[in-house]
């Protein structure tokens, strides 16, 4: 258990904060939709001239599996919101996607997650091996909230070789202890296949690996299963109501993410939850015919006008927009500070 001090330390700190930044956030849905979109465009601007020079997807996510085992309340895919049927994905289907990746020398991240818990699939490992035997400088990552992490899976994710394995604890408040099973895991698995000081923490991402050979990349988070973060594109089961939905424009998801569900099927990005807005399928087009295609084209050519009025999903999405925190100082406080919600 947390000591008590350092607890009630941190949690008036988060209230301050938090405090501080709903007032920001509210004089900022106060101000006209122009002025919106222009202090949108200012933060945003960093990231759009960099999608600009590089046109091509810097990752593929594989939802293997259409099922979460996690309660949050801001997700469709929780237990108690799921209305999908329970479909994995075929593995020659992946394999197709990733011969594809393989045949253009793909290093860049694959991960297992769109909207869903990658461990649900009880032969993970096997499609982790495969994408690493076919994408060697690939960096591959498991996302997972942990619930199903066992020393016999962790330890064949980890052999079949993942990049990064990152974990979002969902507690009901902040003084809950580490699960068991993940302390076992670390304990029985992990350390004893990595020296500690080859593992290395901080925030979910890519790191040189040139520099660490021999690494793995694990993170923790512990997070709220309550939070109210983005409405995804309307799908956030407790942010239906879009009452201060601001006025915002590029977006660099359909940019950046290519979005694979089960069928085959490529989401316009990973607030499509139905992917009800398909950009094509790998059954029948090649990744890179789908990502050059008329839909994905038009769909960037919007959001580089600052326009999501033209998308229905855009247009009742407020999720701000970007993939990290903008290099210049001013434009980065200016997130922190407004934009409260975001994810």
């Amino acid at each position: 258990m947390w000591n008590q001090t350092i607890f009630d330390k941190y949690n008036l700190l988060y209230k301050i904060k938090s405090t501080s930044k709903s007032l920001a956030s509210s004089l900022f849905h106060k101000l006209s939709d122009k002025n919106q979109l222009i202090i949108h465009n200012f933060i945003t601007s960093e990231e759009r001239l960099f999608y600009k020079k590089n046109e091509k997807f810097d990752s593929v996510f594989f939802e293997l599996r259409t099922r979460c085992n996690s309660k949050c309340s801001f997700c469709a895919a929780s237990i108690q919101n799921e209305i999908r049927p329970d479909i994995t994905m075929k593995f020659d289907l992946f394999a197709k996607g990733i011969d594809y990746l393989s045949n253009e020398n793909y290093d860049k991240r694959i991960a297992f997650h769109v909207n869903n818990d990658p461990l649900l699939v009880k032969n993970l490992h096997e499609y982790v091996a495969y994408a690493r035997a076919k994408c060697p400088k690939a960096w591959i990552q498991i996302l997972t909230n942990g619930k199903s992490l066992r020393n016999e899976n962790g330890y064949n994710i980890l052999k079949a070789g993942i990049d990064e394995l990152s974990i979002n604890i969902y507690e009901e408040n902040r003084t809950e202890e580490t699960p068991k099973n993940i302390i076992n895991f670390e304990k029985d698995v992990l350390y004893k296949l990595y020296d500690k000081k080859n593992v290395l923490g901080g925030m979910p991402g890519v790191i040189l690996k040139k520099k660490y050979p021999t690494y793995i990349k694990y993170t923790k988070a512990r997070r709220l299963v309550d939070e109210t973060l983005s409405n995804r594109a309307g799908s956030a089961p407790n942010k239906k109501s879009n009452k201060t939905k601001p006025n915002l424009g590029f977006c660099s998801h359909p940019f950046s993410q290519v979005n694979i569900t089960t069928n085959g099927d490529v989401s316009q990005c990973c607030a499509d939850f139905y992917f009800n807005n398909k950009m094509g399928n790998i059954k029948h087009n090649s990744l890179n015919e789908i990502w050059s295609g008329e839909k994905f084209t038009k769909l960037r050519e919007n959001l580089n006008y600052s326009n999501r009025k033209e998308n229905i999903l855009c247009s009742n999405c407020d999720h701000f927009g970007i993939n990290k925190l903008p290099n210049s100082f001013l434009k980065r406080q200016l997130y922190k500070l407004l934009f409260i919600n975001d994810e």
